[in-house]
């Protein structure tokens, strides 16, 4: 797999939906809570859309950059 930006995580998650039948289904795939997968799809809690990215297989890594200037 290659890197992508978290922006695509609700379409990374749809398409795992509509390919296992239903957020129910891919629910029972994954064994997670298909609460999780609503909410990942509807942009919801990001705890919940990292559960699910996890459960597809992705790691999701977020990064702190220092504003240009504010760092002494």
């Amino acid at each position: 797999m290659t890197e992508r930006p978290i922006s695509e995580a609700q379409s990374i998650v749809s398409d795992a939906v509509e390919l296992a039948g239903g957020q129910h289904a891919l629910a029972r795939a994954l064994r997670i809570n298909q609460s999780d997968i609503s909410q990942a799809v509807n942009n919801g809690r990001p705890d919940a859309r990292n559960r699910v990215l996890n459960a597809l297989g992705y790691a999701v890594v977020e990064t702190i950059h220092p504003m240009k200037g504010q760092n002494r």
